[in-house]
């Protein structure tokens, strides 16, 4: 695999994870200090097992610092070594690479979309990262110490375990769309 399809993949999974911050306009509400900045930090494993046999794996590392206004992603490659910088904002998502050239597009869905040609709901991933389901409908819907432990969202399955103050430490996703099967593992640090 090239960087720059190592790169690729491996900002799938750190879309998928991370990079719904701004894909909906955040309600309105007094801000807490908790609201203010929301910081996760951790490990990330995708494999795509395509319907050709051939499968596409990665692991890296991941740092996302939150605001209401923007959102900034860190990918890093298992040696800590920042591989891509994501930012979005209302005004629209851009991924920068170390050399610096960039992809720019208006939202992050649109961004996943058009790196990788098929949609992702990163919309939910904000959500699921707080350990919460969102607006969306949901099925299956089950939960541990009040809180969701499994869930069906938008053909994903989401399992999240682990809970801290903050959301879930351990996050599974699995979807099985046109020709691949997708999973994703999150592991939080911190």
């Amino acid at each position: 695999m090239t960087r720059r399809q190592y790169l690729k993949v491996g900002l799938v999974a750190g879309v998928v994870v991370l990079l719904s911050a701004c894909a909906a306009p955040l309600p309105v509400t007094t801000p807490t200090a908790q609201d203010e900045q929301f910081i996760r930090s951790g490990r990330f494993a995708l494999a795509v097992d395509n319907a050709d046999g051939s499968r596409d794996a990665v692991q890296g590392g991941f740092q996302w610092q939150e605001n209401p206004q923007r959102l900034q992603l860190d990918l890093t490659n298992p040696m800590g070594t920042v591989l891509a910088r994501v930012e979005a904002s209302a005004t629209g998502a851009i991924l920068r690479y170390p050399n610096g050239q960039t992809e720019y597009a208006t939202s992050p869905d649109a961004l996943v979309e058009q790196l990788f040609g098929y949609a992702i709901p990163v919309e939910g991933m904000r959500d699921w990262l707080r350990g919460q389901t969102g607006s969306r409908p949901t099925t299956d819907l089950a939960l541990q110490q009040q809180q969701p432990s499994y869930f069906v969202q938008d053909g994903w399955r989401v399992r999240l375990q682990r809970y801290d103050a903050l959301g879930p430490k351990l996050l599974q996703m699995h979807r099985h769309q046109a020709q691949q099967n997708l999973s994703v593992r999150i592991v939080v640090d911190y």
